[in-house]
């Protein structure tokens, strides 16, 4: 990908390297949200977590250091490089497959994670390494992706887009119907919900700050009621609900 290979390099010249002005353009945007979260956290972390590194092996490359609120980034636009791959290929993935790359690509990566640095509480590398922090966010997710593909399976099945349900459809039996999915989808997401609700309120052998954990199972209640009765993405409902609540003036006669 043009934007991972650019961040290898230290000599870069984004008029002159980039391929294309779209991606000058993604990979400009990019750079300076990372670097105006990483300069805003200072005040909470003590640090900047621009510099607040892993290593983790891309693909066959070798091990690189890259920083955390760039990996989130890397990590989404991979998994939307390979839902792109597999509908250019007409690749009918597995069930297992697709949720891998899935709640990944339901991008709460960057949403969620950065703000996670400003509840509070420090974070240390342990804590953000931790397979508990990665647990928190991915059943947080998955619950997202679920949710969404739940309700938005038809319209995506006219697009000719493949998601949760669908290939659960292709991969089962031919007395599968959508309503049997949906109802072994809707079991999954209350089992992904619980085990985060239990991961919240753990005390024991928890290294995440409950007041971080907490802002996980606040964005499952948010997620919840996005997708309470479609698909809040498409929905005008929810977009008027909003603003409503901004733009409307509160009538205390009425209250």
């Amino acid at each position: 990908m043009a934007y991972e290979k650019m961040k290898h390099r230290h000599d870069l010249d984004v008029s002159i390297d980039c391929c294309s002005e779209e991606v000058e353009i993604i990979y400009s945007a990019l750079d300076n949200t990372i670097s105006e979260i990483g300069e805003k956290a200072i005040a909470w972390q003590g640090r900047n977590i621009k510099n607040h590194v892993s290593e983790i092996k891309i693909w066959n490359e070798p091990v690189f250091k890259r920083t955390m609120l760039t990996l989130q980034w890397l990590d989404l636009l991979r998994s939307m490089l390979q839902e792109a791959q597999w509908s250019k290929e007409k690749a009918v993935p597995t069930v297992d497959e697709y949720m891998r790359n899935g709640y990944i690509s339901f991008a709460l990566g960057p949403i969620i994670l950065p703000a996670l640095y400003f509840v509070g509480p420090r974070l240390s590398e342990a804590v953000v390494k931790s397979g508990e922090y990665s647990l928190l966010f991915r059943h947080v997710s998955t619950c997202g992706r679920l949710l969404n593909d739940i309700h938005s399976f038809k319209r995506e099945s006219m697009e000719g887009k493949l998601n949760a349900v669908s290939l659960h459809i292709i991969h089962g039996t031919n007395s599968v119907t959508d309503d049997h999915v949906n109802q072994e989808l809707k079991h999954l997401i209350e089992e992904r919900r619980r085990e985060l609700h239990r991961l919240v309120l753990q005390k024991n052998d928890s290294i995440v700050p409950r007041q971080c954990k907490e802002l996980f199972w606040k964005m499952s209640k948010v997620l919840h009621l996005f997708y309470m009765k479609d698909d809040g993405f498409t929905s005008h409902e929810m977009a008027n609900a909003v603003n409503a609540v901004i733009h409307e003036p509160i009538l205390v006669d009425q209250l």
